[in-house]
């Protein structure tokens, strides 16, 4: 004689119905339901049950639970503008996305090339970098910042400017970066004329040095 435990057999089947089961929405801290439906449990063979809104249900053992809030929800302006990660939102603004365009807003003939003043490849290929840069070099070819530039001393925007403006007026040539190199110790004080340096090192001082030349004050 076989004995079987239907009560047991009966655990097991709900178990896997339960295993089954999703849940959409999540459960409030006051027990409130966010979630308009819900599918119940199931078993192999049944359809999906949708539960009335009024009825809120909860995370089940075994129960995938998805979040019901969409992920691109509308936040207010100033939400949106504030970081989560502690960091101040920036007292100035210095190029407005709206007024960037990542395209070239004039079509160029290829620039001049730079001639090689004694191991200043590594200027040459990050100038390179810059000049080809399409929101920069937009920039600089409207010659905005030298129209509004006081800087009687050293400014790396003024020298960028220039540069920029010299490679397209030269198409088909081999200019020498003079205006750059003339600068270099302003740049970075570390620099060398005929010392090789680091090509990376180099575009990020003179990326902090472009900066610096729009901000105001000397911090």
């Amino acid at each position: 004689m076989t004995i079987v435990d239907r009560l047991s057999e009966k655990s097991d089947h709900e178990s896997v119905g339960f295993n089954r089961s999703f849940t959409s929405g999540d459960v409030g801290m006051d027990g409130s339901c966010s979630s308009s439906w819900a599918v119940g449990p199931s078993m192999p063979g049944d359809s999906p049950r949708l539960k009335p809104s009024g009825g809120c249900l909860g995370p089940t053992p075994g129960a995938a639970v998805y979040n019901g809030t969409p992920a691109s929800v509308d936040r207010p302006k100033d939400q949106v503008m504030s970081s989560e990660d502690g960091i101040e939102l920036p007292q100035k603004v210095l190029f407005p996305p709206e007024r960037l365009s990542l395209k070239w807003i004039q079509v160029h003939r290829i620039g001049a090339g730079l001639q090689n003043m004694g191991n200043t490849c590594f200027l040459n290929s990050a100038l390179q970098c810059l000049t080809y840069t399409p929101p920069l070099a937009n920039f600089m070819l409207s010659r905005e910042h030298s129209k509004t530039c006081h800087e009687p001393g050293f400014c790396m925007m003024c020298t960028m400017q220039n540069h920029i403006i010299q490679v397209f007026a030269n198409s088909g040539n081999v200019i020498k970066p003079i205006g750059v190199l003339n600068e270099l110790k302003r740049i970075a004080k570390h620099f060398r004329y005929g010392s090789q340096e680091d090509a990376h090192e180099f575009l990020r001082y003179t990326v902090d040095a472009m900066q610096k030349s729009c901000l105001p004050g000397t911090k």
